[in-house]
């Protein structure tokens, strides 16, 4: 559990963050609608996040640690003592950990959003050949600013999508979830964030600009800013796992997909690449130098509950 002064947290929260200066760069939905498909490459299920490894499991059993991943999340929900949970995935993708979380809740009653109407269209296709499209939903809409009723949720989660909210601290979806929890309701977010380590060089940091360029990301979250805002708005409990060597071995699956994507769908298929596909090629061979140990890119798993 974490503590700190109030007047330490106010001053973290009010620090003046510069606003990063990017080039024009592709717009969320345009990126998921093209890219969208190429995630298949990644994973057959449309797991469109990192795996986590657990000492014993198969390395080279890349859906495996992409399904763990998703129990992890779960896990830290704390679910157990409700009969009928209602939950809400912040940026659900193609739906796939709401589809892992129905296989593992009968009971639950799921929700996901997400702004890309494309993902909506194809996350409920598949939902419904999951045999779960009656309890698993994926609407269009802004997780930051939503028009959910509030108190209605009893776990609300963001797997690696917190970090297209807007600010450093992503106060807006922060705020957008304290208000849809219930009291005694739980959130989970996995993601990559910026430690306290500065980056090493000017070209270090404008490959980390590029990787955010890449996957239509403003600025990472710091994670200080993060967790200060996460007390500021009244959540309890808060905790922060750092993840880095847990999702490493799934990060080293990274060249050899990549590789046998570019001779199936670009040599052998013929595919057309749009920038959007480019950039979905070129950010995950770009992640590790700006990552830890060489850069403060680090993954972490923060979990709060609301008073």
């Amino acid at each position: 559990m974490m503590t700190a002064d109030v007047n330490v947290i106010e001053e973290a929260v009010a620090q003046p963050v510069a606003t990063p200066q990017v080039a024009p760069q592709i717009g969320l939905e345009q990126y998921y609608s093209e890219a969208g498909p190429d995630y298949a490459a990644w994973s057959p299920e449309f797991n469109m996040h990192f795996g986590y490894y657990r000492a014993g499991a198969n390395p080279l059993n890349r859906e495996s640690m992409l399904e763990q991943m998703n129990a992890e999340v779960l896990a830290r929900l704390q679910l157990n003592d409700v009969a009928e949970p209602r939950l809400l995935d912040l940026g659900c993708g193609l739906g796939a950990t709401l589809r892992s979380f129905a296989r593992r809740l009968p009971q639950a009653c799921l929700l996901g959003l997400t702004r890309v109407p494309w993902q909506v269209e194809h996350a409920q296709a598949l939902n419904d050949a999951a045999g779960c499209g009656e309890r698993v939903r994926v609407i269009q809409g802004d997780y930051e600013d939503t028009s959910l009723p509030r108190c209605s949720y009893d776990g609300a989660y963001a797997l690696e999508s917190s970090c297209h909210a807007h600010g450093a601290d992503k106060g807006a979806l922060l705020a957008e979830e304290h208000r849809l929890l219930r009291p005694g309701g739980r959130l989970v977010v996995a993601d990559g964030f910026l430690g306290s380590g500065g980056f090493i060089s000017a070209l270090q940091r404008r490959i980390y600009r590029k990787l955010c360029e890449c996957w239509v990301i403003e600025e990472l979250g710091h994670l200080h800013l993060f967790t200060a805002r996460l007390e500021q708005l009244g959540f309890t409990d808060i905790t922060v796992e750092h993840l880095q060597l847990r999702v490493a071995p799934s990060v080293a699956h990274i060249p050899w997909v990549t590789l046998k994507f570019l001779l199936t769908d670009v040599v052998s298929r013929k595919r057309k690449m749009t920038r959007a596909r480019w950039n979905n090629v070129l950010a995950p061979v770009l992640l590790p130098l700006v990552s830890a140990p060489l850069g403060p890119m680090t993954y972490c798993m923060i979990t709060a509950t609301k008073r």
